[in-house]
């Protein structure tokens, strides 16, 4: 702990501290005799305001004009705004690994304690090494130092500690608030503002050292400064750290030195652009060190015959860094960045976010990511010639907990360069920065089937599956809007079907023609809540039963029983978790919580789960996914152990294949398809795409790759078994 009493030894000679920042007032104009001599009159002014205004005794450099100036002094501001710091905010994913930083300013606050008595012992010694006598205004000093710039070329300031840490606050305000001029109100040195700006210190400086001990504004000083760097850290424990890959506790003389050398002017001393330059600073401040008795003479050579030995460590800034987990990151952000729980509007959210210190627990398995990443990518590369997107979501049935998300694309902050790259995240909606949604195709089966089950069909109750046309009346809409005409469903290959099918032979073969027949025994309306229920919206976030600018409800459409919905993966993977769930739907979210620079736990958005579908309903619905891997559409990729899936074809005009399936502990969405939607994506060429395709072929295997690794990590494997009465 820095006191007074250890300060004493060294410092009685009172001799100005060679080096040391400078008042810019002082500084101005000094290339001159006669500029000297203003200075010493400005200075004298001030030294009798002073006086004046906080009845310092001792002083009467200025006593002419004293009361004029006392009232001007007292008309200044006499408290100090100060707020919270920017800080960085970390990421982390469920084991406590990092996933990313956000900042403005890159800084991470740390205790007093938790800084080395070397750095503070530094920064003392060259800043104000009279800190712990005086009275954060230090009247000896200034007119040491106006004598000095009389008398002599060299320049030197009469600012202290206290009152560089009024300027930094004030600069770090107005920097904050980006009012440009505020900054220069508070930085200008020069002229009448220049003295305006002194002034106004002055008084602040005083409150600031009536307000706390000298160690707790030594404290603020060294978590406040800017310490340079490319670019700029801003706090010793970052400075440390970005230099020498240390904590501020483990600051030794010499690394020290350089940091508290920096602050004079951090694009001057900058170590990485001008090394020699920062090291001449430092051996500086590590003579002051030794002239005011902070290091003896062996402890001075030593650290003075060192090099800088910097090690610079990068701290990277936002989801771009974040490598196989940043469309994962960029999902986290967006949340946080749309939900009011975090702010009033998208700015202020965003502020928490680059300023708050926020730590984001986040709900990322880094062995499934790294798991989906890898088969996504090998499966289908970002430079494959067909540009096909390629996607994996996977979420934790009963918890909502998003645990996977991964596409084949580099992701880019900025304006994609080549196919490979993109911003967009395909896995959600663009309401919270991905697309409008992909068809889901066949995948919306399990719905109708949910729908079917609920209104007192049966698995094994049969339709007519023969293909034929069904006519606009055939449609039932409850309370909705009629939204179908005549329709002439077809089976993949444009097979026929029998004319006598069960719904459960119906969806381990996933005959269109089936489906469409058990459709047009159900309420379209019904259908319609079914998958509302179990959190289903469009790509864009709008609900279900939106109709678009013709009037038009995509969702009540006849096609729909097909898929011709738009949704985002994550939303289906979610959906689908539900049926794992014995009907309880759970919002998916990425985040299990976070707390703010203080330690204080921020309200989170729930998933809010709740019993969405009745369990027989959905064991029904799960029990008759599971036999797709018997002789269904999905043979041959199994997991080895007990799962349900159901594929999804479009026609390639809209191009969009996927698989979604789980296991009790995972649901798993896997997509593949044209990212704009409209174009047939199969190459005739060499590449990872060609040919004829199916939700199995591509989707199929990769949901295979992913799931028969991370399923297995996870307990509860008990399979579906078909329900009484099922």
């Amino acid at each position: 702990m820095v006191t007074s009493e250890q300060r004493t030894p060294g410092r009685a000679s009172g001799r100005a501290a060679p080096g040391s920042r400078g008042s810019g007032l002082l500084r101005a104009g000094a290339g001159t005799r006669a500029g000297a001599m203003l200075h010493f009159v400005a200075v004298s002014c001030i030294a009798g305001l002073v006086g004046a205004g906080l009845a310092i005794p001792g002083v009467g450099l200025a006593a002419v004009g004293a009361d004029t100036g006392a009232e001007v002094f007292e008309s200044l501001p006499a408290e100090l705004d100060e707020r919270p710091l920017a800080q960085q905010s970390r990421m982390l994913a469920a084991d406590g690994s990092e996933i990313a930083t956000f900042y403005w300013q890159n800084r991470e606050e740390v205790g007093f304690d938790e800084i080395s008595q070397e750095m503070k012992d530094a920064t003392v010694a060259v800043e104000d090494y009279r800190f712990y006598d005086h009275a954060g205004v230090d009247l000896q000093g200034i007119a040491r130092a106006a004598v000095n710039n009389l008398v002599s070329d060299s320049t030197q300031g009469g600012s202290t500690l206290t009152q560089q840490y009024v300027k930094n606050v004030l600069a770090q305000n107005a920097s904050q608030e980006e009012n440009d001029e505020a900054y220069e109100e508070a930085t200008r040195a020069d002229g009448a503002e220049g003295l305006a700006r002194k002034l106004r210190e002055v008084k602040l400086a005083a409150a600031v050292e009536n307000r706390y001990s000298k160690d707790e504004i030594l404290h603020r000083y060294l978590n406040i400064n800017n310490y340079s760097g490319s670019p700029n850290v801003y706090g010793v424990e970052a400075a440390a750290h970005r230099y020498w890959g240390v904590s501020a506790s483990e600051l030794n003389a010499a690394q020290a030195a350089t940091l508290a050398g920096i602050v004079q002017n951090p694009s001057a001393f900058n170590p990485e652009r001008h090394p020699e330059r920062t090291l001449e600073r430092r051996n500086t401040v590590l003579a002051l060190m030794h002239e005011h008795g902070f290091i003896d003479e062996e402890e001075h050579e030593q650290a003075r015959q060192s090099d800088l030995d910097l090690d610079i460590q990068s701290t990277p800034n936002g989801c771009a860094a974040a490598g196989g987990e940043a469309y994962f990151c960029d999902f986290v952000q967006q949340v946080i960045e749309n939900d009011e729980a975090f702010g009033e509007d998208a700015d202020a959210r965003r502020q928490l976010l680059q300023r708050g210190g926020l730590t984001i627990r986040t709900s990322l398995d880094p062995d499934i990511q790294k798991i989906a990443d890898e088969a996504v990518r090998s499966r289908v590369p970002a430079d494959d010639p067909s540009a096909a997107g390629h996607t994996a979501v996977t979420v934790e049935p009963g918890t909502g907990r998003v645990v996977a998300m991964a596409q084949n694309r580099d992701y880019t902050a900025g304006e994609a360069e080549s196919t490979a790259e993109t911003q967009l995240n395909y896995n959600v909606g663009s309401h919270v920065g991905g697309t409008a949604g992909f068809q889901v195709g066949p995948t919306w089966k399990p719905f109708v089937l949910a729908e079917w089950l609920q209104e007192g069909n049966g698995l094994d109750t049969t339709v007519d599956a023969s293909r034929r046309t069904f006519p606009a009346d055939a449609w039932h809409y409850g309370d909705c809007p009629a939204m179908g005409g005549e329709w002439d469903p077809r089976n993949a290959g444009d097979s026929d079907a029998r004319p006598s099918m069960s719904a459960l032979e119906a969806t381990q073969q996933s005959v269109n023609t089936a489906y469409a027949a058990m459709g047009s025994r159900l309420d379209m309306c019904g259908i319609l809540d079914t998958a509302d229920s179990l959190g289903l919206t469009y790509g864009n976030g709008d609900p279900l039963d939106t109709a678009d600018g013709d009037g038009f409800i995509p969702a009540l459409s006849p096609a729909s029983i097909l898929g011709t919905v738009q949704a985002a993966p994550l939303d289906m993977a979610s959906a689908y978790a539900a049926f794992a769930a014995d009907g309880e739907y759970c919002r998916p979210t990425p985040i299990e919580g976070i707390t703010d620079a203080d330690g204080t736990e921020l309200e989170t958005p729930s998933a809010d789960c709740e019993q969405a579908l009745d369990p027989q309903t959905a064991q029904g619905v799960a029990y008759a996914m599971s036999r797709t891997f018997d002789g269904g559409t999905t043979s041959g990729l199994g997991i080895g152990v007990p799962a349900a899936a159901k594929t999804g074809t479009t026609n390639f005009e809209v191009g969009s294949t996927s698989l979604a399936g789980f296991t009790r502990s995972l649901s798993t969405y896997v997509w593949t398809g044209d990212p704009d939607g409209g174009r047939d994506w199969r190459t005739e060429g060499a590449g990872a795409v060609s040919g004829e395709i199916f939700g199995a072929t591509i989707s199929g295997r990769t949901w295979q790759d992913i799931m028969r690794q991370a399923a297995p990590q996870r307990e509860g494997n008990t399979g579906f078994p078909r329900p009484a009465g099922g």
